[in-house]
């Protein structure tokens, strides 16, 4: 697929693997939604690609928290969020 001077494929920087049943495990025994874990695994995913990784120490593991939750933070100000999780519980 083109794109401008780019084709699509030259564009991607990582890739996202989640187990559904896993997440819906982990929602249930966290007390949150399915939605919500989701989304929360798609950030972590998101964070992974841009370089962040949790097991090379606690201070980074701190810093891909921190940036985990500066995009959840901004994600929930959008409309696409909240129709998505918020308004499904």
């Amino acid at each position: 697929m083109e794109n401008g001077n780019h084709t699509f494929e030259e564009n991607i920087i990582g890739d996202i693997a989640i187990s559904v049943e896993m997440a819906d495990y982990e929602a249930n025994i966290s007390g949150c939604s399915f939605s919500e874990r989701l989304v929360e695994l798609i950030i972590h995913g998101i964070v992974h690609i841009l370089g962040f990784d949790h097991e090379r120490g606690a201070k980074e593991a701190r810093r891909m928290r921190y940036m985990e939750r500066k995009l959840l933070k901004y994600i929930s100000q959008q409309n696409v969020y909240r129709e998505f999780v918020l308004e499904k519980r």
